[in-house]
C-alpha cells in the first residue's frame, strides 16, 4: 500500500531553468557537457558550495556571475498547479522533496514555511551526500517519512532517477506534465494491495 509520493524539484516542482540554459551549449560545444555535469556532481554531493558552483557554472556558460544568477532566478519558475496538487495529497498521504542540490540552495527557492506547508521531509543531496541516483538518497528519504521503500511513489523529470527509485523498491513514474502526472500517479494509488 502506497503511504508516501516524493518529489524532485527541479523539472517538477520547479522548472529547470539550467537544463534550459545548457540544452543549445551541448549542441554547440558538446565538450562542456562534461565540465558542467562534474560540476554538478560537485555541488550536488556537497564538495563545493552553492555560491563556487554558480560562479564557477557562470564561467562555463560565458556570463557574469550577477547574469546567471538571474537568469536561474527568472527562468526557475514554480509548477504552482502541482503544488496545490501535493497539498490536496496530503491529506491522505505522506509527501517529501527529494532533490539534487548544494547546501542551502533550497533556502533560495522556499522559505522555511513554504517547505513545512507543501512536504513532511526535505533532502537535498548537498546536505545529506548522497545524490540520485544513489540508492541512499531514496532510503534517507523513505526514512525520513517513516515509510518503507515499497511504500512510496517517486517522480523526476528524469527516468535514470526515476530507475534508482525504482531499483531500491520504489514505485516511480517520469514526469512529463502536470495532466499525465496526475493520471499516472492516481492509476498507481488505486492499485489494489498485493
Amino acid at each position: 500500500m502506497i503511504k508516501a509520493v516524493i518529489f524532485d524539484c527541479f523539472g517538477v516542482v520547479v522548472a529547470d531553468a539550467l537544463s534550459g540554459m545548457t540544452r543549445q551549449l551541448y549542441v554547440d560545444q558538446p565538450e562542456l557537457e562534461a565540465q558542467v555535469c562534474a560540476l554538478l556532481d560537485q555541488a550536488n554531493s556537497g564538495q563545493i558550495t552553492s555560491e563556487q558552483s554558480s560562479i564557477r557554472m557562470a564561467v562555463i556558460l560565458g556570463l557574469s556571475h550577477a547574469d546567471y544568477r538571474a537568469q536561474i532566478q527568472q527562468n526557475e519558475v514554480r509548477n504552482q498547479q502541482l503544488l496545490d496538487y501535493i497539498l490536496s495529497l496530503r491529506r491522505n498521504y505522506k509527501i517529501a522533496l527529494l532533490s539534487n542540490i548544494p547546501r542551502g540552495s533550497l533556502k533560495r527557492r522556499f522559505s522555511d514555511q513554504e517547505l513545512q506547508t507543501y512536504f513532511d521531509a526535505v533532502v537535498a543531496s548537498g546536505d545529506v551526500g548522497y545524490a540520485k541516483p544513489e540508492p541512499q538518497a531514496y532510503e534517507i528519504t523513505a526514512e525520513r517519512l517513516g515509510v518503507r521503500l515499497d511504500e512510496c511513489v517517486f517522480t523526476d523529470d528524469r527516468e535514470h532517477y526515476c530507475e534508482g527509485a525504482r531499483a531500491v523498491g520504489m514505485q516511480a513514474i517520469l514526469y512529463q506534465d502536470f495532466t499525465r502526472f496526475r493520471r499516472d500517479l492516481e492509476a498507481v494509488l488505486s492499485q489494489p494491495e498485493k
